[in-house]
């Protein structure tokens, strides 16, 4: 155990060969101090190329395996200092020969010319591979079912003179029938907005006996054809029953009147905004609205700053929605209303109207109208939901 341990460590000859020498463990503990003093002048011209913590990596790498670490580091460094800054050369005295070009430059230079390099992926619109499939067929049907009915419209439009279309699309008729048109769809829709909005309130945060079929039977207008909603209302309404009688004693007649307009209007665009409204009651945390609780804010306040913003973008959209349903409804009005002009005939009907008496150009300059208020319309949904989108990212 008193043996003195000899290691064999590689020494820098006169000649520039490394020679081995033995150094005993008491010996080699002392050359470590001298060893990394030197080390660091040696790093002194490279710090500037070499990032620091190589530097601080080297310097502890060397302490922890002793005065034979510099031989090794001379290899290491100036590698380390080319791939730094490969444009730049070593200091000359350190790890290399004077007047020659070291070997690990050498090989460096070489490896960098056998590198090929790879090639520049951008990055873009990229097709699966079943997008001629998928794209044929949408592109299809988007012809067949929307753009060419649309285009054939505007081309049998524009074949009326300008003169003869203004004419007709604002005859007294025709602006009668677009104002009776417009404002019971607005009045339908500003009554759907607010029972619309009450009926998805509860349907989500109250539970009570009957909730699943008041849910179901709120969908009941898409699947009932719009002339069976007509007769219906008309039943119900008209002056056989007791309910008519008794509306038309208070003078509020339903069957053959605007007001009957209004109310099948109400009916079947009645589920457009339940059904957009739902989905957004359901994912509002309660947390919030008891937060607001907490910090003593009433129910009214409450309501009106923290939950009606959120719920404000999206019940627009339902009611844009029920406004648009309610624009072009005609199965159920032409069984409740009259029809006469000036009275309670509206636009789509009198279209169907235009066709009966083979009017084939003024129908289809009315149509005309309407579909341009359509687009309107579809492009103020699709604005309001922008805002929500921004709403709900903020």
């Amino acid at each position: 155990r008193s043996c003195t341990r000899m290691q064999a460590a590689p020494l820098a000859s006169t000649s520039g060969r490394p020679a081995i020498a033995f150094q005993s463990a008491s010996t080699r503990n002392q050359g470590a101090s001298t060893s990394h003093r030197s080390m660091q002048s040696a790093l002194v011209p490279l710090v500037g190329r070499v990032p620091i913590g190589l530097v601080h990596g080297v310097s502890a790498w060397q302490q922890r395996h002793g005065p034979h670490a510099d031989a090794r580091a001379a290899l290491i460094i100036p590698q380390a200092a080319a791939a730094a800054s490969p444009g730049e050369e070593p200091q000359q005295g350190y790890g290399s020969r004077q007047g020659k070009q070291p070997a690990w430059k050498k090989r460096y230079s070489e490896d960098i010319s056998q590198i090929k390099p790879l090639p520049v992926s951008r990055v873009g619109f990229q097709l699966p591979p079943t997008a001629p499939i998928t794209w044929t067929f949408m592109i299809t049907y988007l012809l067949l079912m929307l753009v060419v009915p649309i285009v054939a419209l505007l081309s049998k439009a524009s074949l009326t003179p300008p003169s003869l279309f203004i004419s007709r699309a604002f005859e007294p008729v025709a602006v009668h029938a677009y104002f009776v048109s417009f404002s019971c769809a607005l009045a339908a829709a500003a009554v759907n907005a607010v029972f619309g909005f009450l009926l998805a309130w509860v349907l989500v945060k109250y539970d009570f006996p009957g909730r699943k079929w008041i849910d179901a039977a709120v969908d009941l207008p898409f699947a009932l054809p719009t002339s069976v909603a007509g007769l219906t209302l008309a039943t119900v309404y008209s002056d056989e029953t007791v309910l008519g009688r008794f509306l038309e004693a208070v003078g509020l007649p339903v069957v053959f009147t605007r007001l009957g307009v209004a109310m099948a209007m109400v009916f079947v665009s009645f589920p457009f905004v339940v059904r957009t409204m739902q989905p957004v009651i359901q994912e509002m945390q309660a947390e919030v609205e008891e937060a607001a609780y907490t910090l003593g804010a009433t129910p009214w306040k409450a309501f009106t700053t923290v939950l009606l913003p959120p719920l404000l973008p999206p019940l627009l959209t339902g009611t844009a929605l029920a406004f648009s349903r309610a624009l072009g409804e005609f199965g159920s009005i032409v069984i409740i209303s009259s029809n006469f002009a000036f009275k309670d005939l509206i636009a789509p009907v009198l279209i169907f109207q235009c066709l009966e008496q083979y009017d084939f150009m003024g129908a289809t300059i009315i149509g005309t109208v309407l579909l341009g208020i359509s687009l309107c319309i579809m492009l103020l949904v699709n604005w309001i939901q922008t805002l929500g989108q921004r709403f709900k990212n903020k």
